[in-house]
């Protein structure tokens, strides 16, 4: 079996043709088993930004949209065309594929700089068509089009340059895709620039000036965006960064909890660490690997300013930057090494299989530890079973808690969120406010905005965008607590746990108090889910869903 896997990276090493079909099926493929889905996720917020400022007479009066502004990113103003002459679904699912398709060719691009060996460059596209959970939930290849999936393969090529001493390329990179995604590109200039300090000798202060000067260049547009809306804000807000956190995205702000759900998550991070020192300390260090060192270290410092910062010192430019999210090129690097490492020191298959499949990067290193330890291949055969199952019980759980939903969906999935969403677009105006269940959207959910193109009071989604303008809690709390009351003071960062408390909370409200909130506020119409009634006139109704007039 090794032999063939030989023969087939040396074919894809040596031939560009065999090298493209290798990117085109494994594209297709983690495409597939990953997921795409159409406006779901952080789609549920990016795609009604998007048509209302393709069609500003959309969402009228609803102050949500104001936090579009907040996004200095030019990424989706590229789609606006697409929207209007109704291609919009078709040319996002083009640019994943491509995208993801330039990402995997990105890994085999460090690989080859990194380790210049085929079955080792073969093997890192390889292990990147499964999902992988390092620290904080974030997996490399996403089941959707965001901007940082959009820029993260060019992250990749920046990367190589600078591994290749191709400076100018490198931050003319960096500068250009800071226009689309400021925050992930933040993380390769702090990564390099801990680098270019620790190795300041070799690098010299003139070429670290030229190079961020160079980048700035290229990010003029966004920089100066920023700069003409709003100042850094160094600020502390406990109260805003307390329903963020307890309510919707602890997942990136907590790095260890004694929550078993979080635990496995900060094991999963650790497992990532694991991987790269276990082939830092086994392999022969060149000079690259030492720059991949300081990248790691740069990312572990990262993590743990994101830990003080969570716990003690709330500082909202720091909370809004999400820097958590560095972890994703820790896992990377993890497992690209991990990876060279068993090819290189000939290790057992069935290892490397366990690390190809394995949803959680704990595995691989306790498995190869047990094995370095007993030096035994029925041990190894027990325990690479045992790891088979638990990776299966693992999808099986994710699919369970709506984690993983395999598939690819173009256009958004016909399901009863979206009958009754296209039921409201046909049959109501356009400034129309709707009461609607307020849980979160989650993964795979649509968003009520998305396809009604109607307006909601307001769901715990929302804290998602609140996330870059601590002002808006002050306008979406009382709104919030209109339609779950008491709901917030039970938040303790499940998201899951979260989603029931919510639930229930609005289900329990009677129709004197639906009638009260559509008085508050203004709205016309109450959606429900099918077993609940109220004494309202019922004006549709499908699997899911009853619509009532609140006229």
């Amino acid at each position: 079996m090794r032999k063939l896997l030989e023969r087939v990276s040396l074919a894809c090493w040596n031939s560009l043709l065999y090298r493209n079909i290798l990117f085109f099926v494994a594209t297709l493929f983690v495409v597939t088993f990953i997921g795409y889905h159409f406006g779901t996720f952080d789609q549920s917020i990016h795609i009604p930004f998007l048509k209302k400022m393709a069609d500003p007479s959309l969402y009228p009066n609803d102050r949500f949209f104001d936090l579009r502004f907040s996004h200095f990113s030019y990424f989706w103003f590229l789609f606006i065309p697409f929207y209007r002459i109704g291609f919009l679904e078709i040319s996002m699912f083009i640019t994943h594929f491509i995208v993801t398709y330039l990402t995997l060719y990105g890994v085999w691009r460090l690989t080859k700089t990194l380790f210049n060996t085929p079955l080792t460059s073969f093997l890192s596209v390889v292990v990147f068509i499964f999902p992988h959970i390092g620290f904080n939930l974030l997996a490399l290849i996403e089941f959707s089009l965001l901007n940082r999936t959009f820029v993260l393969p060019f992250l990749l090529f920046a990367i190589d340059s600078y591994l290749n001493r191709q400076y100018l390329k490198t931050y003319i990179l960096l500068g250009i895709f800071y226009n689309f995604h400021v925050i992930s590109v933040n993380f390769v200039l702090a990564m390099l620039f801990l680098d270019s300090l620790l190795r300041f000798r070799e690098v010299g202060w003139k070429r670290i000036i030229a190079n961020h000067l160079t980048c700035v260049i290229f990010a003029l547009p966004v920089l100066v965006w920023k700069a003409r809306v709003s100042p850094i804000d160094f600020s502390i807000h406990k109260e805003w960064f307390s329903l963020i956190d307890k309510g919707l995205l602890h997942h990136l702000f907590i790095e260890f909890s004694t929550d078993s759900k979080f635990l496995l998550v900060f094991i999963g991070g650790i497992g990532t660490l694991l991987m790269f020192y276990i082939s830092f300390y086994f392999l022969r260090r060149t000079k690259l690997d030492r720059i991949i060192n300081n990248f790691i270290i740069a990312g572990i410092l990262i993590l743990i300013a994101n830990m003080i910062v969570s716990r003690w010192m709330p500082i909202t430019i720091i909370v809004e930057s999400q820097i958590a999210r560095v972890s994703v090129f820790i896992l990377l690097f993890g497992y690209l090494y991990f990876i060279h490492f068993l090819i290189t020191k000939k290790q057992s298959l069935p290892i490397i299989f366990i690390t190809i499949i394995s949803g959680s990067p704990i595995i691989p290193p306790l498995i190869w530890y047990i094995y370095y330890r007993l030096k035994s291949i029925q041990v190894l055969k027990l325990v690479s079973i045992l790891a088979f199952v638990s990776t299966a019980a693992f999808l099986i759980y994710a699919a369970k808690l709506g984690m993983w939903y395999p598939g690819i969906y173009i256009f958004a999935k016909k399901d009863a969120d979206y009958d009754v969403q296209m039921w409201a677009r046909n049959n109501t105006p356009k400034d129309t406010l709707f009461i609607t269940p307020p849980t979160p959207w989650l993964f795979y959910d649509l968003e009520w905005r998305v396809i009604s193109e109607r307006s909601t009071i307001t769901h715990l989604g929302e804290l998602a965008e609140a996330a870059f303008s601590p002002e808006y809690i002050s306008y979406w709390k009382p709104r919030f607590e209109s339609l779950a009351p008491h709901a917030i003071e039970k938040f303790r960062g499940d998201v899951f746990e979260n989603k029931n408390i919510v639930k229930i909370a609005f289900n329990n409200l009677s129709t004197e108090d639906f009638m009260h909130i559509a008085r508050k506020y203004g709205a016309s119409y109450l959606v429900v889910e099918k077993s609940y009634s109220y004494n309202f006139p019922q004006l549709y109704q499908n699997t899911a869903y009853k619509v009532y007039s609140l006229k």
